[in-house]
């Protein structure tokens, strides 16, 4: 998936988390945080990986990290498990628990949080792949349904924009 792709998908998370931020009760600097880290995290995966383009040997250019594409940045659990940690202390309105200085810090966290979560969903069915259970190479999950830049990436953006518009419907708010 392109960039621009990862960011209109980042634009529909960020929406969505700015509802179920709005359904929980929180305030308008959480909720239009939340939306803007939901945006960048996006395609923090692949930002994340410190790459630039270099010309090669050929006098064509070429990607080039300091983290290996798709293996640290890229891994599931490295995602996942914050994001499971964030939902659990994320008070909800009248549940004050945590400071609120604290509460919306959790808001902004889950924001990037679900936007690196995107990324890692779109990139699930490209043939290369997701890491699972470690960052290698070797263990991956992919549906193998497209390669990035065949066009089909647009059935992606349209589930997640499907998603947002039933959630701006049904959420309470």
């Amino acid at each position: 998936m392109s960039k621009i792709d990862h960011q209109i998908v980042g634009i529909s998370v960020g929406l969505l988390i700015f509802l179920y931020l709005e359904s929980l009760g929180y305030g308008v600097f959480s909720r239009v945080g939340a939306a803007f880290l939901a945006f960048w995290g996006a395609t923090a995966p692949d930002w994340l990986e410190i790459a630039h383009a270099e010309k090669g040997y050929n006098g064509k250019w070429q990607r080039v990290s300091v983290i290996p594409h798709r293996t640290f940045t890229h891994w599931l659990p490295l995602w996942t498990l914050p994001a499971i940690v964030v939902l659990y202390f994320l008070p909800v309105h009248g549940q004050i628990f945590l400071h609120p200085y604290r509460a919306d810090a959790l808001a902004l966290l889950l924001g990037f949080l679900t936007g690196g979560l995107s990324h890692l969903i779109c990139d699930i069915p490209n043939p290369t792949g997701v890491p699972v259970l470690l960052p290698t190479a070797k263990y991956r999950i992919s549906l193998r349904l497209w390669k990035s830049g065949s066009g089909f990436e647009w059935l992606e953006i349209l589930l997640f924009w499907g998603v947002t518009a039933g959630a701006w419907l049904f959420l309470p708010g």
